[in-house]
């Protein structure tokens, strides 16, 4: 049997996701498949992963995996025109009639949304294949305070329950996709509204620590200004923490020249 599941892995590889699928011990520095600019938001889909995955009761797993389709709001004004975030799973079982209904996540049980019609392949063994969705905002994934996101799916009787797991390094770099594409357009928006006749502009990471200053709570703002001030001269290592904000402002920060660190810590004093 065990030879069997190797078999089907590798065979389908090629046909799921081309083999140059994520899973639990890659480096996800590359992580977007594509990235798109809408009016009201930024969308960034992931290149898929191979989530871990524990069968907890009834039909066994022959394979599955997951990808993910972010959507960034522009500003916080844009919510309503947002299409929310998903998280999208292809998961592969022996047929048994028991089809995974809902998703079980962060204590939630949520309705399972198919994104295509449940398919089935029958060799030796029969093999249903189910396409399905549920929401994940990044916010979720910014607060989740383990290093795994880890969810359940459910059958209607409870007798098919599969968990599977996904790195949370994996959704923390779609974020980081957007926030990039998100600070530039910060940046040209900051540049169209200043005259051309202004001469005391910013540097760029003077500009990307504001815009992620005004981001942060007050908790963050606070947090990286201790930080900033005890490291003036850049060369410490940003703190690791799961807040987006702080985590870009920090970098920004150590991208800055000395002058602009200096207009920095000038600016940081004269916000509190």
């Amino acid at each position: 049997m065990k030879a069997t599941f190797r078999l089907v892995t590798a065979s389908s590889c090629l046909l799921i996701v081309g083999c140059t699928s994520f899973d639990s011990s890659s480096q996800f520095d590359d992580v977007a498949s594509s990235v798109k600019e809408r009016r009201h938001y930024v969308q960034v889909v992931t290149k898929s992963i191979t989530p871990d995955i524990q069968v907890l009761s009834g039909a066994n797993v022959v394979k599955a995996s997951a990808n993910y389709v972010a959507n960034y709001p522009v500003d916080k004004s844009a919510g309503p025109d947002v299409a929310p975030s998903k998280l999208m799973t292809e998961i592969s079982y022996f047929k048994n009639y028991q089809e995974y209904e809902t998703v079980t996540i962060n204590g939630e049980t949520l309705p399972l949304e198919n994104t295509q019609v449940t398919s089935e392949t029958c060799t030796e063994h029969c093999v249903t294949t189910q396409y399905v969705s549920f929401p994940f905002s990044p916010d979720i994934a910014n607060n989740w305070s383990e290093p795994q996101v880890t969810y359940t799916f459910n059958s209607a009787g409870g007798g098919n329950r599969v968990q599977l797991s996904i790195p949370n390094a994996y959704f923390m770099a779609a974020n980081d996709e957007a926030s990039r594409v998100l600070g530039q357009q910060s940046q040209s928006a900051v540049s169209a509204s200043q005259p051309i006749s202004v001469k005391d502009t910013k540097e760029k990471p003077e500009e990307m620590v504001d815009y992620w200053y005004q981001q942060a709570t007050d908790s963050e703002r606070s947090a990286f200004a201790d930080w900033a001030f005890a490291h003036r001269d850049g060369s410490g290592v940003v703190p690791t923490t799961q807040s987006q904000a702080l985590q870009m402002m920090g970098y920004w920060y150590q991208q800055a020249t000395p002058t602009s660190r200096k207009a920095i810590l000038t600016w940081l004093l004269n916000q509190s």
